[in-house]
């Protein structure tokens, strides 16, 4: 008896804080690459640091952003949240031409890259 309100009063309290209000649309970007193999690993990461901090956090429209690396594939992932498909398409443009993300977009392997976006609503 004893466990049955212990699970009442926890699902009482779970339900409580669940929310119906309706959320803010916004898209994620998910880019997978592999860095070149004559990047030093430390170096990268470090400029992926940089680039979170200095660039793409000061971008219109930027939400959030987190990497993450698999050891069984070598592969780079990076998963933006931006508040429309404009500015992930902005944001995308600017960093293709911009001087202060060049050093990491040359650790990028090209050939290796892709990225997808998808929509939240």
């Amino acid at each position: 008896m004893k466990l049955v309100a212990i699970f009442l009063i926890n699902v009482l309290v779970l339900t409580g804080t669940y929310t119906t209000e309706p959320m803010e649309p916004y898209v994620i970007e998910v880019t997978t690459f592999k860095y070149t193999a004559a990047v030093n690993a430390e170096i990268f990461w470090a400029a992926d640091a940089q680039i979170e901090a200095n660039y793409t956090s000061i971008q219109p429209g930027f939400i959030s952003r987190e990497s993450g690396f698999s050891e069984a594939t070598a592969e780079v992932v990076v998963v933006v949240r931006w508040k429309t498909m404009a500015d992930a398409e902005a944001s995308m443009q600017k960093f293709m031409t911009d001087e202060s993300v060049m050093t990491y977009a040359q650790m990028i392997d090209g050939k290796t890259m892709k990225m997808n976006r998808y929509s939240v609503n």
